[in-house]
């Protein structure tokens, strides 16, 4: 009983390290990594008193750490297509408060308060770039780089400000109109191969039903790699094709 108490103590630090991390790096509440570790350690006391096998309870805490392992990566992947939506209407706050007479880094400051969360604070950090003429803070992700210096080109002219941060919005636009259409075409490409499948698999179906398998394995497994070769063709066509639409 003591290895399994020491085992659910040692699961509960880990966990609660990594949420404190991922909390420190997404702008996450601390309400939330509160209300997230009392969960994991009422599940934890759950499996210790439930169960008195430390096998079982050591596979749940390695599941629930390679599970915290790789969700920064899928929410970072979610995170920056937030922040990629949220350059568009920054930049149409920016373009107000130039307008208004405002300076542009006052205009772009003010722009990045009315965000909120992990938008926020990499926002922040490109705008803390600004004043460090030497010493620039490296941006994450490859987003984040190429509009760092674009602002920072922007902020070094002293003057069309204006006319340059409406450039820069025209671009982004244009990004997104064909990041758009490219979805369109992939998400085409994406059904034609579900529809095609099903019926493939359908007619692979009836043939094993009404001829067997053994009688024609052969063909059956040439005509699997005929299809799954058709398939990756398809998806690499597409893949060329999807931004010149």
């Amino acid at each position: 009983m003591l290895i399994v108490l020491s085992i659910s103590l040692l699961g509960h630090a880990l966990v609660h390290r990594i949420l404190s991390s991922m909390a420190h790096e997404f702008a996450f509440s601390q309400h939330w990594v509160r209300a997230f570790s009392i969960s994991n350690l009422v599940v934890i006391c759950f499996f210790t008193a439930s169960s008195g096998s430390s096998i079982t309870l050591w596979l749940f805490i390695g599941i629930l750490l390679i599970t915290l392992k790789f969700f920064p990566t899928i929410l970072r992947f979610f995170l920056i297509k937030r922040l990629r939506g949220a350059l568009i209407p920054l930049l149409d706050c920016v373009i107000l408060g130039v307008q208004s007479g405002k300076s542009f880094r006052i205009s772009l400051h003010e722009a990045i308060e009315i965000q909120s969360g992990w938008v926020r604070r990499q926002l922040l950090e490109l705008f803390e770039s600004l004043s460090m003429s030497e010493n620039v803070i490296a941006m994450k992700s490859a987003l984040l780089k190429g509009f760092q210096q674009e602002i920072m080109e922007i902020d070094r002219s002293q003057s069309r400000c204006l006319e340059q941060v409406r450039a820069l919005r025209r671009t982004l636009k244009m990004q997104e109109n064909f990041r758009r259409r490219s979805g369109q075409v992939t998400q085409q490409i994406k059904m034609q191969a579900i529809i095609v499948t099903a019926l493939f698999l359908g007619l692979l179906s009836f043939v094993i039903m009404q001829f067997g398998f053994k009688n024609h394995q052969y063909l059956i497994f040439l005509s699997f790699i005929f299809f799954f070769a058709g398939l990756v063709w398809i998806f690499s066509v597409g893949r060329r094709i999807k931004w010149k639409v």
